[in-house]
Formats: structure tokens, sequence, C-alpha cells
């Protein structure tokens, strides 16, 4: 990202290594969102990702 918080996280406390690089050695954890249809679901809203609220998000929720 290009420093800009996403919508969805305004008001939330993230974990401390949130914006770090992941390692490609490791598992990645869940994200608990599908995001192919979270990706779908913003094209067709003419949003960018970054722009959901937390409700849109929850709608694509695991």
């Amino acid at each position: 990202m290009n420093g800009m918080r996403p919508k969805f996280l305004e008001n939330s406390i993230v974990k401390r290594g949130y914006y770090e690089q992941p390692s490609p050695y490791v598992n990645a954890p869940s994200c608990h969102v599908n995001l192919l249809e979270l990706s779908r679901y913003a094209k067709k809203c003419g949003k960018k990702l970054a722009e959901l609220t937390r409700e849109e998000v929850k709608k694509i929720s695991i």
C-alpha cells in the first residue's frame, strides 16, 4: 500500500506485524475473508479494496 490506511481498518487496532513484509517461508495466517470475492465485489461497485467499509468486508467473510 502507499501509506493509505484501508477504510475498513479505521478505528481498530491492528497487530504489531500487520504492515511488515510477509516471509515466503512461513504459512500465512488466514485473513477470514474470501479475497477473490472481495476484489470482485469492489470492482463491481467501482471501488478500490482500501475504500470498502467494514460492513462491506463483513459481507464477504468466511
